[in-house]
């Protein structure tokens, strides 16, 4: 199956339709959404610091809290053999979504416009949500389970790669 098909599987994921069970297991689309998820992810943080190395270390480290956590979330649900659905799903979300924070942190640095902080705080909680969904439907949990565990997950993934970075 072609990257576009594949694609276009887990696209309806951002609009909260399909369940991740569902679609094709692919390891190479996968590899292609963590590059990009890398190096989207390396740019916002260069952003926003000056150190180019400290920024590669705290995705570095970001990186590998997500693949983590979702892979601990999985085997504690004994639903590890879905990694590869679960996690391309999560970080093609965060793929779409970073399309649309680029012309919003433009618009944000030039301007400082209130509204684009709105609309800053609004894709960010699109992010949490779509986390959220498909956690429940991985997990078979409830609304407001999912919901705790997509904080945790940004809580354990954003600030506790900005903790260790801290660290190291």
């Amino acid at each position: 199956m072609s990257i576009i098909n594949i694609f276009r599987q887990y696209l309806p994921l951002c609009w909260f339709k399909q369940h991740p069970f569902e679609l094709t297991r692919s390891i190479n689309f996968l590899r292609l959404n963590l590059l990009f998820y890398f190096i989207v992810e390396y740019v916002l943080q260069a952003n926003m610091t000056d150190d180019p190395f400290e920024s590669f270390l705290e995705v570095s480290i970001e990186t590998t809290l997500t693949l983590m956590f979702i892979g601990l979330l999985l085997f504690l649900n004994r639903a590890l053999y879905a990694f590869v659905q679960v996690t391309t799903a999560i970080i093609l979300c965060a793929n779409i979504i970073s399309l649309f924070i680029f012309p919003v942190l433009v618009w944000l640095t030039i301007t400082e416009d209130i509204l684009s902080y709105y609309f800053l705080g609004l894709l960010f909680l699109w992010d949490f949500l779509i986390v959220a969904y498909i956690l429940r439907k991985a997990l078979s949990i409830n609304i407001p389970a999912s919901l705790a565990l997509s904080l945790f997950y940004f809580i354990a993934t954003y600030l506790g790669a900005f903790a260790l970075g801290q660290l190291i």
